[in-house]
């Protein structure tokens, strides 16, 4: 598979997922979906709208090397931790992670076409918990995570706030 097939995997809309607009804040500027040339990772964000969940497509290019071969986990938990976060804001939460939990399952080898699941499991005040699944293509599990956002004040967020809302709604609100 080459750099073009990828890509063409990456912008495949499947099941009814709907596209994600991400802010160029988020999506251009952030250490996970940053990276344009697919040197580390190449993401895109979807939205499945019968399970109220976020999906990440993701390739991990060479620089997110770990052992020789494999990704780094900290790509991993990076890619994890992002699209927990997204699937925060997607529901109208502007939270930051206060705890992250990641369960290594397998080896992630370079060049893999992964899928991410994330979805929001409670919300109590300001504590939001998501939880999140790192597999291939073929169903392998790669990693698991569970975490804890906590909702800030908007005016913390600044240009992201305001971005964010003309893409995801208005904080508090929960997109249909």
């Amino acid at each position: 598979m080459g750099k073009s097939d990828d890509i063409d995997w990456l912008e495949q809309n499947e099941n009814g997922w709907l596209p994600l607009s991400l802010p160029s804040t988020i999506g251009h500027e952030t250490f996970v979906s940053g990276d344009l040339t697919g040197h580390r990772l190449n993401v895109r964000y979807f939205r499945d709208p019968t399970e109220v969940s976020v999906i990440a497509k993701a390739v991990f290019g060479p620089g997110t090397q770990g052992p020789p071969g494999h990704a780094h986990g900290g790509s991993m938990a990076a890619l994890l931790d992002e699209t927990l976060g997204v699937a925060a804001w997607v529901q109208g939460h502007r939270a930051v992670a206060a705890d992250l939990g990641v369960r290594f399952r397998n080896m992630l080898p370079l060049g893999s076409r992964c899928l991410v699941h994330a979805r929001v499991v409670a919300v109590e005040g300001r504590k939001i918990s998501i939880e999140g699944a790192l597999s291939n293509d073929q169903g392998i599990l790669f990693a698991e995570a569970t975490a804890l956002f906590v909702v800030l004040d908007p005016a913390k967020f600044g240009k992201l706030a305001e971005d964010a809302s003309r893409v995801f709604g208005p904080a508090g609100t929960s997109p249909g």
